[in-house]
């Protein structure tokens, strides 16, 4: 079987990390939401200048070279992940995120930032199960004592592996992004976090806390890696808005399918709770801020050569990535792509 298709069956059932848990309102009719948020995609994605083209994506996924890079790095870190296993649809995502949205990075930078994706995701995931040590990782991790779970001393490598790729002050910037995405993982997991009460003036917190659980300073940074971006004067004012933009475009672009399950733990359903708006209002606020966003990210990188060139394709990579994944169920807005049209290319490449 094809890596791409092994990719794509993969990530069918991979689920992103939350974004909060609270008990709010049940999503609105869905019988019209199809109607309702086709043309919102179309104007969002066409306004960044993304023409669809599922194919050209996902052949971006036959690079044998990366996977078996990937696939020794992970065996090396050790963190199990067993064919079949949910370790491995994260690693899986992870590649596809790195070889889609940083297709001209350097080898060993998309093998990193794959690596960076698929330790993220699987935290999140097994930190409830595992708070008594994830609790104590900032601390040990700055008085320099090991930690006690294979998985957390990764996760320790990882953020000291980013002075490899990056200058010093924007690893500095990744490295505190990611202890504060691990310190968003076991505030979720916390009782007092789980029986919170949304509270009258407590609208700034839905941002707060996408902006430390979704990593986004992290991704943006991951864009201009020191051996082709040397100059940090050149992007560090696009920085902000690439961070809002990769947190609210997974957002804009997870809305259908959160809508038509009912799933209310998320950043646009918290938002409308707190400002007393619908739901649908807010994603429409939401592709405005993202919109703006890129406007003014291009505008600081304009004219820079390699530095504009490589925010580009992060921008246009992130909302391909998600129409690379079926679990977003935005076929429905392009034209399908059948898995039997997919190049037959074979994978040398283990899992193990």
């Amino acid at each position: 079987m094809s890596q791409l298709i092994s990719c794509l069956k993969m990530i069918k059932s991979w689920r992103p990390r939350r974004l909060g848990r609270r008990s709010g309102r049940k999503s609105g009719k869905t019988d019209d939401l199809e109607t309702f948020i086709r043309p919102l995609i179309t104007s969002f994605i066409t306004d960044l200048g993304y023409e669809v083209e599922p194919m050209t994506d996902q052949e971006l996924l036959h690079n044998d070279k990366f996977w078996e890079a990937l696939y020794r790095r992970a065996a090396d870190i050790g963190v199990p992940h067993p064919e079949g296993s949910h370790a491995l649809k994260c690693l899986q995502v992870g590649g596809c995120y790195a070889v889609v949205c940083l297709p001209n990075h350097p080898l060993e930078v998309q093998v990193y930032v794959g690596i960076y994706a698929w330790l993220c995701a699987t935290i999140d995931d097994v930190t409830e199960q595992c708070l008594p040590d994830f609790e104590r990782f900032h601390e040990r991790y700055i008085t320099g004592q090991a930690q006690p779970t294979i998985l957390l001393e990764a996760w320790a490598g990882i953020i000291r592996g980013a002075y490899d790729h990056y200058d010093v002050v924007v690893a500095n910037f990744i490295a505190t992004a990611s202890l504060d995405f691990l310190n968003a993982c076991v505030l979720e997991a916390r009782s007092e976090f789980k029986s919170m009460k949304p509270s009258k003036g407590g609208n700034s917190w839905p941002w707060y806390l996408r902006n430390k659980d979704g990593i986004g300073d992290t991704y943006a940074y991951f864009t201009f890696c020191k051996s082709e971006c040397p100059d940090i004067s050149r992007f560090l004012e696009a920085v902000p808005d690439m961070s809002m933009y990769i947190a609210l475009t997974n957002d804009i672009l997870s809305f259908y399918k959160e809508e038509k399950a009912g799933e209310t733990n998320n950043y646009v359903s918290q938002k409308s709770f707190y400002d007393g708006k619908d739901v649908r209002a807010v994603l429409k606020d939401t592709i405005a801020e993202a919109q703006a966003a890129v406007h003014r990210m291009r505008a600081v990188t304009k004219g820079k050569g390699i530095y504009e060139a490589r925010l580009e394709r992060h921008i246009v990579g992130s909302i391909a990535f998600h129409f690379v994944c079926p679990r977003y169920k935005l076929t429905q807005f392009c034209a399908p792509v059948q898995e039997e049209d997919v190049h037959e290319k074979r994978s040398t490449c283990s899992s193990n």
